[in-house]
């Protein structure tokens, strides 16, 4: 296999794979920037948009961070809502009932910028403003189940 070729082929890993090398690079202290895939953070960040994470290392977090975390075995991308029992409740802005619950441990990184494919422009999104917004956003689902009903 050739290590560098002129055709730009894309090359498909698995989550797992993906995210040990995620991992990895963050407990050496660098900063990873990863493409999100799904609608589970709409309207504020889309399928393919990209977002910056540094390591979680057991700081403090504010409500409404937008956070990498192991859930179940499987990895998500979603905002910290809340605190129940010393578990971390995660909810992602376009769901509508769904939530998760985590321990620390389970809390890999936190998103600091997204960087939206349409926009040529980034958002720092562990600012108080985008936080708010989100948190704003996660409060009104019932009124937002309600008028997904109501539409269909």
């Amino acid at each position: 296999m050739a290590e560098n070729s002129s055709d730009s082929k894309t090359r498909v890993i698995s989550n797992e794979d993906y995210f040990a090398e995620v991992q990895r690079n963050l407990r050496e202290g660098k900063e990873v920037r990863i493409r999100i895939k799904g609608n589970s953070m709409l309207p504020f960040i889309k399928d393919g948009d990209t977002v910056l994470l540094r390591a979680y290392q057991g700081q403090s977090l504010a409500l409404g961070s937008n956070i990498l975390a192991k859930d179940k075995n499987k990895f998500v991308f979603h905002r910290f809502v809340g605190k129940k029992n010393n578990q971390y409740i995660l909810a992602g802005d376009g769901n509508l009932v769904l939530r998760e619950y985590v321990e620390a441990t389970d809390i890999i990184a936190i998103a600091y910028t997204h960087y939206p494919q349409d926009k040529d422009k980034t958002v720092a999104i562990n600012r108080p403003w985008p936080r708010l917004r989100g948190l704003g956003w996660y409060h009104i689902r019932l009124l937002r189940r309600i008028a997904a009903k109501l539409a269909r």
